[in-house]
């Protein structure tokens, strides 16, 4: 596929570095190169597909991804995290994951609308949540103003800075801490306006498969 990039000397890098032929200030974020994704669209959720610009505002700013209204609990100032299970021991303690947030009126949706879910979830409230690393695809230079793409879907660590100059990320991947799990369904206070944007499912980041997985040294 062509994206429309190349390698370029950055001195700030103090090598080559992957861009677009029309670089734009908006296109880095945590010091790497991100897929180049719109806004638009609504309606029902697309599960399978994820859309990297909406999947990194709802990480960074603890939104929704079903609605795209704040996932954050008013009263306790915790945020609401709908994960699906790991095959053989569930969401771990401590660990990443590329699954946004999902708001407490979502979450019982979510868990009917998605089939991965279905399979195997828990319900939690995360004290913090932290940037861990990305989903990238990997490139490399191949003669002349040519490009080879070395890896599909990579996960790189923050800051393994040479990797991250030949990345293309396409989620973001965070740190929960301080999860307490939720037991059975969250239900949706009866006080919760009927026009509350919650309540409309627009698509604001798909639901890919998600993972969530132990990071290096957490028990």
């Amino acid at each position: 596929m062509d994206h429309g990039l190349g390698f370029v000397w950055a001195d700030e890098a103090d090598g080559l570095r992957l861009t677009y032929g029309d670089p734009h200030p908006g296109d880095w974020s945590l010091g790497v190169l991100w897929m180049r994704q719109g806004l638009t669209g609504g309606g029902k959720p697309e599960w399978k597909r994820v859309n990297a610009l909406r999947q990194r505002r709802c990480m960074l700013r603890k939104l929704c991804q079903v609605c795209g209204g704040s996932a954050v609990d008013q009263v306790t100032g915790r945020t609401w995290w709908l994960l699906a299970d790991e095959a053989d021991q569930g969401p771990p303690a401590a660990g990443y994951t590329n699954a946004p947030p999902t708001c407490l009126p979502c979450i019982p949706d979510s868990l009917t609308l998605c089939p991965h879910l279905r399979r195997g979830s828990a319900v939690y409230t995360v004290g913090d949540a932290q940037p861990y690393g990305v989903i990238a695809d990997l490139f490399a230079p191949s003669g002349g103003k040519k490009i080879a793409h070395v890896q599909r879907s990579a996960t790189l660590q923050l800051d393994e800075f040479r990797k991250l100059q030949h990345a293309l990320a396409k989620q973001l991947l965070v740190v929960l801490d301080d999860l307490i799990p939720y037991p059975g369904i969250p239900r949706v206070p009866e006080s919760l306006p009927t026009e509350d944007p919650c309540l409309r499912l627009r698509s604001v980041s798909g639901g890919d498969t998600p993972v969530v997985s132990r990071r290096p040294g957490a028990l």
